[in-house]
């Protein structure tokens, strides 16, 4: 019952959460708190406080355990019970495991307990374990004493006795196939093979089996007609022999004679050509040899037989079925190498390589001898592609183009008529091609390609080669080395200035005090200026500035490279790319010139007053190049395909196609056309072009 208390204010508003987990009702003494299902009213405190449930074991004794919570309780149950709420309350009940079908399996009967059940196994049926207690049939089969002398087949709850088949015997309830072929003699000339209650004999070869299968006779394989061809069949116990004819033999099965191929046997042709016929064979010589004693073919020496032969320019040598001629100097084999022939000084082309790919487009030289060919550096000897291989080194065809060697050829001498031997001249025939960029120089035999300064020759290009001294870690110390062809300069960055050997950079306090015109080396042939960290060479027409050789040479302009800008400490920077000679870059673009930074002198200094338009006025006349003036003097710079005349002042056609001193023309296999700069190559006829310019080939037929 609810407690009244008597009081004027009005509790409930004053605390929403005065009564707890219950509802707050003013009243004349005060307030009354309803507590909610779960809660129970405090009465000293006058708050409703949670009711313990699990006080009364509203779970169930023994069936589960009671957790209470905040206005109720939990139940968790004990294996064999489930959840359940009766009258309004949560309780534990016992599970029916008996429900479930066949939970006992077959023979077994279910019985209910609390929390559990157990199964009850009918006669012949037992329990499977303690852990599952299903009832399965019992396998009296198992037992060997079941049925001694049958076969057991099993049944649910139960067994039964089964007779074995024929053929079979029974061992401890099971049924055991026999295995006839166990018996001594079984299936003689034959194998014997069981089966699931009998057997079979498997016959061997030569024999058939008996209408049963269960023996085996021999079969007369003589009376197929087929067998034993080029020979008599005899019959034996499961097999036949063939006795062969003369000239035959039993094949490798057996079954008929073959020819005996007596060819195979070298001793029945020696040194001839064997043919096997059937039964027999019959011997062959090839030409040169004659036939002895039906066997052997014996060599026929033509030299005994005809005296005649090979003269009167030479000897005659017999060979295994042949001859050869050993022809005397001046003189060579002929094709069939069977006569000598006078020497022809036959000229044609002579090739540095013989691989299918690229020997045509590897002509050493035209109008050659096959002597200054094939005795010197060539390897091929002929006309318009169809090469002959020279002879190889050492052999007797080379022997007699070559008596004296490699590097030499002879001539009949007019004295005494004795043969007189001349060196070949390499350079001569094949400079072009075997020392390019390069200056040859003949020797005795050989030859030897010198190389400029700055390059080495390469012997599998046969040129020669610029030498990157850019790669030598001594070259240009503190700064950058640019490789040029034949040398290379060095480029210095700030603070750094290139040093007086032109081979490292330097700072300015070690540059300072440098005077480069007490160097005797220094410009010669003009006037040295000291500069600060560096030197000005001052040259007088017709001499021009060399940076290379840091003196004036009276050849064609020099050129190297020409720098955009020099800063305060005289560096040059920005070079522009190509090389240009140092009027072309001081009197129109460049402010420095040279390796050594040569500064150029100003614009309006009066020592380069030409302007860009003053070029193409009338003082200076330059076709086909480009008139170059500066404080050095006047000259043409010639363009690609002309050259300055005596004069220096007008740029000619250079023609190719007839330039003296040049023993090659540039078009092989073709014809050269001269053309203003330049010239043109028209192949021949039957010829064409190929990848490599100025190159004809002879076309292939399809």
């Amino acid at each position: 019952m609810p407690v009244l208390f008597m009081h004027n204010t009005d509790e409930c508003r004053l605390s929403r959460n005065i009564c707890g987990h219950g509802e707050c009702e003013n009243s004349l003494n005060g307030h009354i708190c309803h507590c909610h299902p779960g809660y129970h009213l405090n009465p000293l405190r006058n708050i409703c406080e949670d009711d313990n449930e699990c006080e009364s074991e509203p779970c169930g004794h023994g069936r589960g355990y009671c957790i209470n919570v905040e206005g109720s309780y939990k139940c968790h149950c004990r294996q064999g019970y489930k959840h359940m709420v009766q009258h309004g309350r949560l309780k534990c009940v016992d599970v029916n495991e008996c429900a479930r079908p066949d939970i006992c399996g077959l023979g077994g009967h279910c019985v209910n307990l609390p929390g559990s059940y157990k199964c009850e196994c009918q006669s012949g049926f037992k329990s499977k374990s303690h852990r599952h207690p299903a009832c399965e049939d019992i396998n009296e089969c198992l037992n060997p004493d079941t049925c001694p002398n049958e076969q057991c087949e099993n049944t649910p709850g139960s067994y039964e006795c089964v007779p074995c088949l024929p053929g079979h015997e029974a061992q401890g309830g099971i049924c055991y196939d026999i295995n006839e072929c166990q018996k001594p003699g079984i299936c003689p000339n034959g194998r014997c093979e069981n089966l699931p209650g009998t057997y079979r004999c498997l016959c061997n070869e030569g024999f058939l089996p008996s209408a049963d299968s269960k023996g085996c006779s021999d079969i007369n394989e003589c009376e197929d007609s087929r067998l034993c061809a080029y020979g008599r069949c005899i019959n034996t116990e499961g097999s036949f022999q063939c006795q062969c004819y003369p000239g035959y033999q039993r094949t490798q099965e057996g079954s008929h004679c073959e020819d005996i191929n007596e060819c195979e046997r070298p001793s029945n042709c020696q040194r001839g050509h064997c043919i096997n016929s059937m039964g027999s064979y019959h011997c062959e010589c090839p030409k040169g040899f004659t036939l002895v004693g039906g066997r052997r073919c014996q060599d026929i020496d033509e030299c005994t037989t005809d005296r005649s032969l090979c003269q009167p320019f030479g000897v005659c040598e017999n060979r295994p079925g042949s001859y050869v001629c050993v022809c005397n100097h001046g003189y060579v084999l002929s094709e069939d190498k069977h006569s000598c022939e006078v020497v022809m000084d036959e000229k044609k082309e002579c090739y540095l390589n013989l691989d299918d790919t690229v020997f045509c487009d590897s002509v050493l030289a035209t109008n050659v001898t096959k002597q200054e060919c094939c005795c010197s550096i060539g390897v091929g000897w002929g006309d318009h592609c169809e090469i002959y291989p020279c002879p190889v080194s050492h052999s007797a065809e080379f022997h007699s183009l070559c008596p004296n060697g490699q590097g030499l050829y002879f001539e009949e001498g007019l004295q005494y008529s004795l043969p007189v031997y001349h060196d070949i001249d390499e350079c001569a025939l094949f400079a072009e091609e075997i020392c390019k960029k390069g200056r040859c120089e003949n020797t005795l035999p050989g030859y030897e390609c010198y190389c400029q300064q700055g390059f080495y020759y390469d012997s599998n290009l046969l040129e020669c080669i610029d030498l990157n001294e850019c790669q030598d870690p001594a070259n240009c110390k503190n700064g950058h080395c640019v490789d040029t062809p034949g040398s290379y300069y060095c480029i210095c960055s700030p603070p750094w200035t290139l040093a007086t050997d032109r081979n490292s950079c330097v700072t300015p306090e070690e540059q300072a005090d440098v005077n480069e015109c007490q160097d005797p080396s220094y410009c010669k042939n003009g006037r040295c200026e000291n500069t600060p960290g560096s030197f000005h060479c001052f040259c007088d027409p017709p001499f021009t500035f060399s940076a290379a050789q840091k003196q004036l040479d009276r050849t064609a302009a020099h050129k190297d490279v020409c720098f955009l800008q020099v800063d305060e400490g005289l560096i040059c920077s920005e070079p522009r790319n190509g090389m240009v000679t140092y009027s072309e870059c001081c009197c129109h673009y460049g402010r420095g010139w040279g390796p050594e930074c040569n500064t150029c002198p100003q614009r309006h200094s009066g020592q380069c007053p030409y302007s860009h338009r003053d070029e193409d006025s009338d003082e200076c006349s330059c076709a086909n190049g480009r008139c170059v003036r500066s404080y050095l003097g006047t000259m043409c710079e010639c363009n690609s395909g002309f050259r300055l005349d005596h004069s220096r002042t007008r740029c000619i056609d250079i023609d190719e196609c007839g330039e003296p001193g040049v023993r090659l023309s540039p078009c092989k296999n073709a014809r050269c056309v001269n053309t203003a700069g330049s010239y043109k190559c028209y192949c021949k006829h039957g010829f064409v072009p190929t990848r490599r310019p100025n190159i004809c080939i002879r076309r292939r037929s399809r």
